[in-house]
């Protein structure tokens, strides 16, 4: 057991965001699972639950409002969590092909954000819900897989994408099939999580839209990201190194020599980038060269 646990640390720690978010949302639901079957066991009340979950009354919102980032890490059936988790692999690498894994989880972020304020107005301002806005609440990381797959669409809509069964496909029939299924859902049972993919997929779409004319949304987030990375303290209690004393009499280079060489380095990766996205604005993404699309991947791979 202690292997598998190991196995599981450090292929979340090697992995890529988009490898952490899997891994965050899998957790969370096995996590989740597990506490509501002790619960039935024991017949503990499982209300808590919804302090978890997206409300559709803002009231409510107000008085927990962590829950519009909590809910779209959450899932409590099978189904639904494996089949979002499928769609966020497959449109999350797409993602990258495009943009860098800070911007993944930006998008991420976003997206479900987007799609609960569009929940929350929809159940606010459609007297259809109005009898049912106390008791509807919100789950799942559908929103924000929607606005990852509208990023794309937005940024790359004519880039060929093979699908099992059907052949090669072009991106934006892929995002118009997605979007029309939850516009004739907006009229069945799951209304609510209909309109919180459309909220999903308008943020995907702006925010390919604003960063074609120079304008990154994802910005706020990013930074968030480089600050906690940067800041996150040591395990104080590790085993690995312990007690250990070593000297190195190599010479060292100074803080301001250190920072001068990340800045150069950062520098000629960003100009490279923009060369390309450059090319990509006036001739599209299917005319670069495969080393062209090879250099993007690597590049946007080493936006940690």
């Amino acid at each position: 057991m202690n292997n598998i646990i190991n196995d599981i640390k450090d292929s979340f720690k090697a992995g890529n965001f988009l490898t952490k978010l899997i891994y965050i949302n899998a957790g969370v639901f096995a996590l989740v699972k597990l506490v509501l079957l002790v619960c039935n066991w024991f017949s503990v009340s499982t209300f808590w639950l919804q302090y978890l979950e997206m409300p559709a009354f803002l009231p409510s919102l107000l008085r927990q409002p962590w829950s519009i980032i909590t809910y779209m890490f959450l899932h409590t059936d099978f189904i639904h969590v494996i089949f979002n988790l499928i769609a966020l692999y497959y449109f999350g690498r797409l993602f990258l092909q495009f943009f860098s894994q800070k911007q993944l989880v930006a998008v991420y972020i976003w997206g479900g954000i987007a799609g609960a304020l569009v929940y929350i107005a929809g159940f606010a301002t459609i007297s259809h819900f109005a009898p049912f806005k106390l008791v509807s609440f919100l789950l799942g990381a559908s929103a924000s897989v929607m606005a990852i797959l509208f990023a794309a669409v937005g940024y790359a809509p004519n880039s060929q994408v093979q699908v099992t069964l059907i052949g090669t496909v072009k991106l934006k029939y892929i995002g118009l099939a997605f979007l029309a299924l939850d516009i004739i859902g907006l009229d069945g049972l799951n209304s609510g999580g209909s309109m919180a993919h459309i909220g999903g997929a308008v943020m995907g779409y702006l925010f390919a839209v604003c960063l074609q004319k120079g304008t990154d949304l994802s910005m706020p987030i990013t930074r968030c990201i480089d600050w906690i990375v940067n800041n996150w303290p040591q395990n104080p209690f590790s085993k690995k190194g312990r007690f250990k004393v070593t000297v190195d009499n190599t010479q060292r280079m100074s803080d301001a020599q250190w920072n001068r060489k990340q800045k150069d380095q950062e520098k000629a990766r960003q100009e490279r980038v923009d060369l390309i996205l450059e090319k990509i604005k006036k001739s599209g993404y299917n005319n670069l060269t495969d080393e062209e699309k090879k250099s993007l991947f690597d590049l946007s791979r080493n936006e940690q």
